[in-house]
């Protein structure tokens, strides 16, 4: 039997969990948040791409992150715009749709593997 081969995609994955920093539990803003609000943003590193960009969808992004709790779409909505008042995350649109940035993602997540980002850059004015 050879060696187990890990996919590109498993081992993006788990880059990403690990790119998670105590850092960010330790900001004084995110400790105002209640603590669904904070696993919410543990788990948008876990579905972004490897630019902390994501399609901003509450009730996808819910299912996937709070599934087991009762939490509607719109409660997800409201804990991602408390996350972007906070300079979290910067929710934006383009081209008709929209999407989300993790701030100084790639500050805290070093990747070995860089691909295309295949959601576009927010436009900062």
């Amino acid at each position: 039997m050879g060696k187990a081969q890990l996919t590109v995609i498993f081992q993006r994955q788990m880059e990403q969990v690990s790119g998670l920093k105590q850092v960010i539990f330790n900001n004084d803003s995110m400790g105002e948040l209640p603590p669904l609000a904070r696993l919410l943003f543990a788990g948008l590193w876990c579905l972004v791409d490897n630019k902390g960009r994501l399609e901003d969808r509450p009730g996808a992004i819910g299912k996937a992150l709070v599934g087991y709790d009762k939490v509607s779409a719109n409660q997800v909505d409201k804990m991602l715009q408390s996350l972007h008042d906070r300079a979290s995350i910067v929710r934006y649109s383009r081209g008709g749709s929209n999407y989300i940035q993790v701030n100084n993602f790639n500050k805290y997540n070093k990747m070995l593997i860089r691909m295309q980002s295949q959601i576009p850059a927010p436009e900062f004015q």
